[in-house]
């Protein structure tokens, strides 16, 4: 005889009141997961909030003049006034305004803050454009967001602080994160994407290094977003023109052609080609066969970017230009190298992929940037032209980091995968399904 249903010891448990399944080891793992990268960006926050404190401490105890920032609010003093841009200016040191004229325009409303008002408001500002850099570096090296979790943004700012080039352009109160900032947010949108170029053009306008951009995008073969970049900083030429015509054309027939305005070739914080070589040769007068050297050096580098670029896109392509251009200026200041950034989050996704021993010896190479290596030697004009060779080799570090850096962009050479046990690729498979 058949037993009724629900009764007996036993009753029937109805659907809706079913305990729920309990999850399978994936899905906890998923959680766990979700759970410990929570953890890591409270963690990676609090170290990052420790990191710019201690920096600030530093500040407070160094009391930094942030001479650059001062010398953009006499420029900006100057457009207001009508006086000479390009003369003498009240600045620290007799500095004279360096950038075109469309920068000072840009400067003007920074003389309607109190100067100490306007000194923070720089610290702030470029504390933050860190973590901006840090952030559109990540979607230049992962656009696709699965190798750089959230995390990334305050581990690599809590480090990328006490980088010589970040260091140094945060002392001086300088413009290179924000001219960075720009242009790695102009190469990480979309492809397509309405006026791209723009922001590049503006960049270009304001401090004409950025140019270096455009020649990558026309070797490239993007000759709509060449042609928006180079019709905006056309533009700010005009417009700058339109309000100062006289400084305009002085700047661009004239001043633009001279580099040692902007100061000595010999400077050991030069970390050109051409400052090493000035350095070497023991004269601002290079010859035929150092100039030479140098036109050899800035066509290699091209041909370097060319190549990471067909063969691995922007997140190589670009700061093998940028490099490229760093060291085919007359003038690179050692804070002008603040894409070690991007370079340092490229090489650390590379390693954690198919890569090899040059990769790795790139990545330790990074410890040249926050060491300050390049402060160790005489920064003296007396002592500048004798150097010994150690402080030759020390004086420009960076140039060869540089070099090194858009050899292997080039040549990735024999990639060697990274080694991941059997057990945890099965269980990304099951989170994944």
């Amino acid at each position: 005889m058949r037993r009724p249903v629900g009764s007996g010891s036993h009753p029937m448990v109805r659907p809706d009141t079913a305990a729920p399944p309990r999850p399978g080891p994936a899905a906890a793992w998923a959680r766990w997961g979700r759970l410990g990268e929570r953890r890591r960006i409270v963690g990676w926050t609090l170290a990052c909030a420790c990191s710019i404190a201690v920096y600030l401490y530093v500040r407070h105890l160094s009391h930094p003049s942030m001479v650059d920032l001062v010398v953009y609010r006499a420029e900006g003093l100057a457009v207001r006034e009508g006086i000479d841009l390009y003369g003498p200016l009240n600045t620290p040191h007799g500095l004279r305004a360096t950038y075109p004229p469309f920068a000072a325009l840009l400067f003007v409303p920074f003389t309607y803050l109190p100067l100490r008002v306007l000194l923070g408001v720089g610290v702030a500002v470029n504390l933050l454009l860190v973590a901006v850099v840090v952030r559109l570096s990540m979607r230049l090296v992962d656009p696709e967001g699965r190798r750089l979790g959230p995390a990334v943004v305050p581990a690599a700012t809590t480090f990328a602080i006490w980088f010589e080039p970040v260091f140094t352009t945060m002392r001086y109160g300088q413009v290179n994160l924000a001219v960075a900032a720009m242009v790695l947010w102009d190469f990480t949108r979309p492809r397509g994407a309405a006026l791209r170029g723009v922001v590049l053009g503006i960049a270009t306008g304001i401090k004409v290094t950025p140019a270096v951009f455009v020649v990558y995008l026309l070797l490239t073969g993007r000759r709509r977003e060449a042609g928006t970049a180079l019709a905006t900083a056309a533009a700010t030429v005009a417009f700058s023109a339109m309000v100062l015509p006289g400084v305009t054309r002085r700047f661009w027939t004239d001043l633009v052609f001279d580099p040692e305005r902007v100061g000595r070739l010999e400077n050991a914080a030069n970390q050109s080609i051409r400052g090493l070589l000035t350095r070497l040769a023991g004269t601002r007068d290079l010859g035929l066969g150092w100039t030479a050297v140098i036109v050899v050096v800035s066509l290699l580098g091209l041909c370097c970017t060319l190549i990471a670029y067909r063969r691995r896109g922007d997140a190589w392509g670009l700061p093998a230009c940028a490099v490229t251009g760093l060291l085919a200026s007359p003038i690179s200041w050692s804070h002008h190298w603040v894409w070690c950034v991007p370079i340092a989050l490229l090489l650390w996704t590379t390693l954690h992929g198919p890569h090899t021993r040059a990769h790795t010896a790139l990545f330790a190479g990074l410890l040249v940037f926050p060491s300050f290596l390049v402060w160790s030697v005489p920064h003296l004009p007396d002592q500048e032209w004798h150097m010994t060779d150690f402080e030759l080799f020390r004086s420009s570090c960076y140039v060869a980091y540089g070099l090194a850096f858009v050899l292997v962009a080039a040549h990735p050479g024999r990639l060697r995968p990274t080694r991941v046990p059997r057990s945890s690729v099965e269980l990304t498979a099951g989170i994944r399904q």
